[in-house]
């Protein structure tokens, strides 16, 4: 090669080709790799409130779940103490207060109250058991009630 001559391809000196340009352009990354942050930091704000949404929907179906379970569990018990009262004497259908379920065990986060009043004269009274227990912001209860006569 002479001195002072660049190396030429050989695709530029089989077809006679004796001058080329080469143009070398230097792109800037700043103002894109910038971009590409504030994407990224917008995407990750995204998926944050996405995932506190999520788990505040968990959370919500949870106690939906839990409370619909304590419904369930005094509606359960009541009818239980209900079907008890049938086989009770007309007479001796009293109020009960208000007190911490023990039979069946396993159920002290409930109470249960029995309220018997009488109708047309004594000869109808109205049954009425009411479970109830502790709720997120509150008591909940669940009331049920039946109708006896006193037939001979």
């Amino acid at each position: 090669m002479e001195q002072g001559k660049l190396w030429m391809p050989a695709i530029c000196q089989r077809f006679h080709i004796t001058h080329y340009t080469v143009h070398i352009t230097q792109k800037h990354h700043s103002s894109t790799c910038a971009f590409t942050l504030l994407e990224m930091m917008l995407a990750l704000v995204l998926f944050a409130v996405g995932v506190v949404a999520s788990m505040e929907l968990i959370q919500r179906a949870h106690a939906g779940v839990a409370q619909g379970e304590n419904v369930l569990i005094a509606a359960h018990l009541a009818q239980q103490r209900l079907e008890q009262l049938r086989n009770v004497g007309y007479g001796s259908l009293a109020d009960e207060s208000k007190a911490a379920i023990t039979d069946p065990a396993g159920f002290s986060r409930f109470s249960r109250e029995v309220d018997v009043t009488p109708l047309h004269s004594d000869t109808l009274r109205q049954v009425a058991v009411t479970v109830s227990w502790t709720a997120p912001g509150g008591t909940a209860d669940v009331s049920l009630q039946t109708y006896r006569s006193n037939t001979h």
